[in-house]
């Protein structure tokens, strides 16, 4: 449990330093800055030193690290092996991602060195989207550590590229770049299958629900939850006549329902406590982003599928988060401050528990606790 109470807690130290550059006042220089000072606050070293500590556990985890590690490993062996012609003619799916691991065996026959390259071109643009507003940094990367994309990048490494794809997608969505947006998407489809929700991002960036819409939101996303299997059945019957059989699937409980009531409560908070009139495009945006979230977990306690599916997603909540806590309304501000500390001991605590519980008892997520390096 060490290594990821040192990606949590190292950060920490970290808050209160910040690097900055003015080409006017310090004649193109970086400057250091060190202090509790707002400016140094909101621009400070936590996040980016928490990804470099993430990358590093990721690319020195050992192969009994993650359920799919084993997998990949094989793959990797085997179509580094191959030619580019032998990848387009055999494989069904996942093409793109496939012909990386031929490339990445041009260079190097190291899986510990593969694990590394495909780390990096995962965890860049995550640090990049999450790094660029880094105000409330450490309750933005205690959410993350809560969601089930953390411990997806040590184990399922397709789906993980996919969705960071899925994160560059997004800024040519902000910027209205359509094709560019369409080419990240089918390069996501082309790594994993599932990339195919990147290309709901638009559309529902762009369609703006408010808070005088829950009128319709609430009963809508009740009637999902009420006949989610029936939905469910329907969608999958759908998927597997547009994409093939890969989306068969059977209704099986999964009893998973905590995720969707937290989901619920941050979706409640995400309407309740900012002023509408200071979001701006990307905050309405990424709300309705948490909105498809609770809609998709609805169907979650009825097969996992679902659960894989949301996390296209559920990457953007940790995003979100702080930025709400950042347009508050001004007669809530005293809330806003009690929320962001609960919040944070919340996630915090839950994670400690959580995490301590998996090391102990040896059962986890996808494989992911304890942490054991490959020299171990």
């Amino acid at each position: 449990m060490f290594p990821y109470l040192l990606l949590i807690f190292v950060p920490l130290l970290f808050s209160f330093l910040s690097f900055s550059s003015s080409f006017t006042e310090y004649n193109g220089k970086w400057s250091v800055s060190l202090g509790k000072k707002r400016e140094i606050l909101e621009h400070s070293c936590l996040i980016p030193v928490f990804f470099i500590i993430l990358f590093v556990l990721l690319s020195a985890k050992d192969i009994s690290i993650g359920k799919d590690t084993e997998h990949y490993r094989h793959y990797f062996v085997l179509y580094s092996s191959v030619t580019p012609q032998y990848i387009l003619e055999n494989a069904e799916e996942d093409i793109l991602y496939w012909l990386l691991n031929w490339l990445i065996g041009q260079f190097t026959d190291s899986f510990q060195v593969y694990l590394a390259i495909i780390s990096l071109l995962t965890v860049l643009p995550i640090a990049y989207i999450y790094g660029r507003d880094r105000k409330h940094g450490f309750l933005k990367i205690i959410i993350f550590m809560n969601m089930s994309n953390f411990v997806m990048l040590f184990s399922g490494l397709r789906q993980a590229l996919a969705v960071s794809v899925g994160l560059i997608a997004f800024e040519c969505v902000k910027k209205k770049h359509l094709f560019r947006f369409l080419l990240c998407s089918l390069i996501a489809m082309g790594i994993h299958h599932s990339g195919f929700m990147v290309l709901t991002f638009y559309p529902l960036y762009y369609f703006t629900f408010k808070r005088k819409h829950l009128w319709f939101i609430i009963p809508s996303i009740l009637l999902v939850f009420i006949f989610n299997k029936q939905i469910f059945t329907w969608a999958t019957n759908l998927l597997n006549q547009l994409l093939g059989d890969k989306y068969l699937a059977e209704i099986d409980e999964t009893g998973a329902y905590t995720i969707l009531i937290l989901f619920i409560l941050l979706a409640v908070f995400a309407y309740i406590i900012p002023d509408e009139k200071k979001m701006d495009k990307e905050m309405l945006g990424l709300r309705n982003f948490l909105l498809a979230a609770v809609l998709l977990q609805c169907f979650a306690p009825v097969h996992t599928l679902a659960m894989r599916m949301n996390y296209y997603y559920i990457i953007f909540i940790p995003i979100l988060i702080p930025k709400v806590l950042c347009s508050v309304k001004d007669n809530l501000k005293d809330v806003a401050g009690i929320a962001k500390a609960v919040l944070v001991l919340f996630f915090l605590l839950y994670y400690l528990i959580t995490a301590y519980i998996s090391c102990q008892t040896g059962q986890s997520a996808l494989n992911t606790y304890p942490y054991v390096p490959f020299w171990k």
